[in-house]
């Protein structure tokens, strides 16, 4: 994903090139610390940028998807058998990182053509849109489950991504890390009155899965990264999935030492994973496939 323009020479830290990337869906079986697939199938176009997807429940996902130079948000129908895309923006900019938001609305990190860069809400029905906050460039982020409108973002902040949970009604932000990453997760089964939310530390060399607890804004390290790979998803059992390559890994951050070998999707054309999102009933997963 791009930042702003003037931020491009940031590459070591932002790495957001568009190579062409395609979406694919994982059918899944979870047991334990095996994850089996069943099937997969391409649900993007295979040219192009196509990334970020995030499913809205059991059997729809979103994603960011190229047409005609520039990426409009896309709602992907896992029951309707035609795998017709259907294009839910239609903007002068471009759109990334869609997220449910409530009824109707999704929150997307747009890019105009002129280099400006913002969270916006849109309004789907209304074909409509709102800027929540324009004194943060959010470039990743993820919605609370427990607390009406805030967020957990990594925004740019003197040279580096800083994470920060925000309102988007009151427009307060709270600081929470430095020097973070692009995975945000809320984390499950926490204890009644807990949220915890999962993110990327990049403060030393060997990048770190930290949290943090909202009710306090203490940080824990959870455990490595897979040699620095920054992409995860967490399933509703605690568990985290990361890849490398062609290949997933799994973790019980509670019981395992080291992340462990799942399984190689080499057979399904996959060569090279990056982003991954996992539906609620966790039996399909999103990933994307860069080329």
């Amino acid at each position: 994903m791009r930042l702003l323009s003037y931020c491009l020479i940031l590459v070591s830290i932002i790495s957001f090139s568009q190579t062409d990337s395609e979406i694919h869906l994982l059918e899944i079986v979870v047991t334990s610390n095996k994850v089996q697939v069943l099937n997969s199938k391409i649900i993007s176009s295979s040219i192009g940028y196509h990334n970020q997807p995030s499913f809205t429940n059991n059997n729809k996902l979103l994603f960011s998807s190229e047409r005609d130079k520039q990426n409009d948000i896309v709602e992907y129908n896992i029951k309707n058998n035609d795998n017709k895309l259907k294009f839910i923006t239609s903007t002068f900019g471009s759109e990334y990182s869609p997220i449910q938001y409530k009824k109707n609305k999704v929150t997307a990190v747009s890019l105009d053509k002129n280099g400006v860069q913002y969270l916006r809400i849109y309004d789907i029905k209304k074909n409509t849109f709102k800027i929540p906050f324009k004194d943060k460039v959010v470039g990743y982020y993820n919605h609370s489950k427990e607390t009406k409108d805030l967020i957990v973002s990594s925004v740019l902040e003197n040279n580096e991504l800083v994470l920060y949970s925000s309102n988007l009604k009151t427009r307060e932000h709270v600081f929470i890390d430095s020097n973070t990453g692009r995975s945000i997760h809320p984390i499950p089964n926490n204890k009644f009155g807990e949220e915890k939310f999962s993110y990327i530390s990049k403060k030393d060399s060997v990048w770190t899965i930290n949290y943090v607890n909202l009710s306090n804004y203490k940080t824990e390290i959870i455990t490595n990264t897979l040699e620095n790979n920054e992409d995860i998803c967490i399933l509703k059992n605690g568990t985290i999935l990361t890849s490398k390559g062609n290949k997933l890994y799994i973790v019980n951050p509670t019981t395992d030492s080291k992340w462990v070998l799942l399984c190689s999707l080499e057979d399904f054309g996959i060569t090279n994973i990056s982003r991954m999102s996992i539906n609620p009933n966790n039996d399909k997963l999103a990933l994307v496939n860069s080329k």
